[in-house]
């Protein structure tokens, strides 16, 4: 798939923004996951972060198909989108409830544009033009993903640091989602929900860039030098056995 999609937070919001143009059957699954997303934000006598950690499967099973979806779309481009999401999240301040949410989107938004670049930067240096197509790679659930990694990576640790890396990445998702179902839904939200959003999303960035230079994606920042250059042995060691796995491009494109 394309570099921006590789890593990209907002699928599941492009999703959104396609509802008018889309056939029956991807509409009715796309509806009914913007409700499961409204209904962690609005049911009352849970935390965000605990209906958000049970919806886990389902934002990871719902953006791979969205991702198939998009791909067949002969108008639409990651690029562009990419590129207008920045602006779409910026409108949000006109919410003021949702004011101390925005600065949070953002830098979770620059965060994912940091992993797109490397990424991007990467993958022309392999080949002349960059690719524009998502490769077929099988649509594996939540659960399958997990078990994978669990059997396939003999090292709890480095197992551990690609599952906290994708769901930082569904968390961000969830987020970014939520926050816009608010908006255009006018649902009085609460304060300290939206704080608590806001604290999810950051931290959830941090933890997303973090993990991505731990997992040698990015460059470290030192001298242009990147992980994947410098290639220390914890390092390699993950990357082969994602690789045996079938899972580096998973893992990378996702």
């Amino acid at each position: 798939m394309l570099a921006t999609a590789r890593n990209c937070d907002f699928i599941c919001l492009q999703m959104r923004n396609h509802l008018p143009q889309m056939e029956p059957s991807i509409k009715k699954e796309t509806t009914k996951f913007l409700n499961e997303v409204k209904e962690v934000v609005t049911l009352k006598g849970i935390s965000i972060k605990e209906g958000l950690d049970k919806l886990l499967p389902r934002i990871f099973n719902f953006r791979l198909r969205s991702l198939e979806w998009l791909n067949g779309q002969a108008d639409f481009s990651f690029l562009d989108a990419i590129n207008e999401v920045s602006p779409q999240i910026d409108e949000l301040r006109n919410n003021k409830s949702l004011r101390p949410l925005v600065d949070n989107l953002l830098f979770a938004l620059r965060c994912n544009a940091r992993v797109v670049k490397s990424i991007m930067l990467s993958s022309s240096s392999k080949s002349k033009s960059f690719p524009s197509e998502i490769p077929q790679f099988p649509r594996v659930t939540y659960e399958q993903f997990l078990a994978s990694i669990a059997l396939g990576i003999p090292n709890d640790a480095e197992a551990q640091n690609i599952v906290d890396w994708v769901n930082a990445s569904l968390y961000i998702e969830f987020i970014v989602v939520a926050a816009y179902i608010i908006n255009e839904d006018g649902i009085k939200i609460q304060e300290k929900v939206v704080n608590e959003m806001a604290f999810i999303i950051a931290d959830a960035a941090q933890e997303y860039i973090a993990l991505a230079v731990e997992l040698g994606i990015i460059s470290t920042g030192n001298k242009g030098s990147s992980l994947g250059k410098v290639a220390d042995k914890k390092t390699l060691r993950e990357q082969k056995d994602l690789a045996d796995l079938g899972l580096l491009d998973f893992v990378s494109n996702f």
